[in-house]
């Protein structure tokens, strides 16, 4: 080695350290967001006295947090449920933050209850260029062809991008033979309205008690929530569904606080939801 290769390695090895400081100054918690999962780290310190390569593990980001696999969640389009309990949205930045596959809005509840945000939230949401679709909330205590009424002249078939979503998670105190004989007239009547079969909306659960031991709702496509992000959820005999709504509390830029989220499980994808 003669002296100016030394006097250059020197040079190269002084520059690099005189940066620290800076890098030091500029350390900070951030956040990073990955398929809607948000993780916080700090970036790692530079000792004063040693300059790290690039290469150096210090400088590489902490193991991603793990669900069932972090891999299966990238692999598959996340969305979210949202009502009036998400208050003022702004559709653009949820639009730009990448991380909604699709949305479903809530329109009406029973026979006489609609939700004051549904025209505002799917016209901003298709606006800005996002998958949308409408749900009802289903009270099996009530009437089904009044509840079909409340639904049919909120929800535009000319404005859905996705298929209706009946969320039925209440028994409403009625017996399983009630439930059902007004469910499936609700279905019925949704069907022949908007030519599609809707999906059905449930827990785990309230999957495995009222609708797993029967066949009447087998031709229906189901999402099911269950918020363990351990593992995904497993239905009685195995049954098929589509979409696995892992959280409660999951967070997306331009909705303030909590909101509800979700993904495509197995095979399934966007296709089998579009409504046109």
């Amino acid at each position: 080695m003669n002296h100016h290769h030394i006097l250059r390695t020197a040079i190269v090895i002084i520059a690099s350290c005189m940066l620290v400081p800076h890098i030091e100054a500029g350390k900070k918690k951030t956040k990073k967001v990955q398929a809607g999962l948000e993780y916080a780290y700090t970036e790692p310190d530079m000792p004063a006295a040693t300059c790290l390569s690039l290469t150096d593990t210090r400088l590489q980001p902490p193991t991603q947090p793990k669900l069932s696999s972090l891999a299966t969640f990238i692999n598959h389009i996340h969305g979210i449920d949202v009502s009036h309990y998400q208050g003022s949205i702004d559709w653009k930045t949820v639009a730009k933050s990448g991380h909604v596959g699709y949305v479903y809005i809530k329109a009406t509840e029973s026979n006489t209850i609609i939700d004051e945000t549904y025209l505002y939230n799917i016209t901003e949401a298709r606006r800005h260029g996002l998958k949308a679709g409408s749900y009802h909330f289903f009270r099996p205590g009530v009437n089904a062809k009044a509840q079909y009424d409340n639904f049919r002249k909120v929800v535009n078939r000319k404005h859905q991008d996705l298929l209706p979503l009946i969320d039925v998670e209440v028994t409403g105190g009625v017996t399983v033979e009630t439930l059902h004989s007004r469910l499936q007239e609700f279905l019925r009547l949704v069907t022949d309205e908007y030519g599609r079969r809707p999906i059905i909306y449930t827990g785990k659960n309230f999957y495995n008690k009222y609708f797993a031991p029967y066949p009447n709702f087998k031709a229906y496509k189901f999402m099911i929530a269950q918020y363990t992000p351990q593992e995904e959820p497993y239905l009685n005999g195995g049954d098929d569904f589509l979409i696995w709504q892992y959280t409660g509390h999951g967070r997306v830029d331009g909705i303030m606080g909590d909101v509800d989220q979700s993904r495509f499980v197995g095979r399934h994808a966007m296709n089998d939801i579009l409504y046109k």
